[in-house]
């Protein structure tokens, strides 16, 4: 995405005050789209004119993305989160994760809905996929997200835009702990109630199917 920004020329020169003010309200709108910025300059030449017009431009990435493997029991999930870093809302569609290694074992279930979706400005969606295997898991995973996307005003959904992609590597994606935890009421009552002081018992069991693991130091030496 381009932002326009002011056009500088060799000729004129501005003062330092001028600049710094410029460099400052830069930083600031940087800051406040808090988006990851490309900035590049073109240089235009004109045959009747000695000079040389600089102009510089600021291409913002208008989404983040980051992963995160999920277990539940014996059951294992991939959720990608997608951020709208931009001030516009956009229309995403056709999303897909697709493992690179091609791994027939192994299958990725998509559990999001296949309709399109408004992602509004400064909101995150989440995408998830359950890991269903047949024989045992890979060492890594080799992961490619992608999802189209396109403005979600009207007049603007017939512009041609690539997919966002996002590419990750999952690695020892072993199931280290199982966390229980359960709420009782106090000494004497039946039931919780709004008020009463109850007790919350947490329950981390490592699992002991893991000494392979501990060979390759996924865990610490600390208890």
């Amino acid at each position: 995405m381009y932002l326009p920004s002011a056009t500088e020329s060799s000729v004129e020169k501005e003062n330092t005050t001028n600049k710094e003010v410029h460099r400052k309200n830069k930083e600031k709108q940087k800051q406040d789209n808090c988006m990851a910025t490309v900035d590049q300059k073109v240089t235009i030449d004109c045959p009747w004119s000695i000079y040389s017009t600089i102009i510089a431009l600021t291409f913002c990435i208008p989404f983040n993305a980051k992963h995160s493997l999920l277990s539940a029991g014996k059951r294992k999930y991939v959720q990608v989160c997608v951020q709208n870093l931009s001030e516009l809302c956009f229309q995403l569609s056709d999303h897909s994760l697709k493992n690179s290694a091609d791994c027939t074992d192994l299958q990725l279930v998509p559990l999001n809905p296949e309709s399109q979706q408004v992602i509004y400005s400064k909101q995150s969606i989440f995408f998830v996929w359950e890991l269903k295997w047949t024989k045992e898991l890979p060492l890594s995973l080799q992961c490619l997200f992608s999802v189209s996307f396109c403005p979600a005003t009207s007049e603007e959904q017939s512009l041609t835009l690539k997919p966002f992609t996002y590419e990750f590597q999952v690695e020892n994606f072993f199931t280290l702990y199982h966390v229980k935890t359960e709420i009782f009421p106090p000494l004497g009552a039946e039931y919780c109630k709004t008020g009463s002081l109850c007790s919350l018992e947490v329950s981390i069991t490592r699992l002991v199917d893991l000494s392979e693991v501990d060979r390759d130091e996924a865990l610490t030496e600390s208890d």
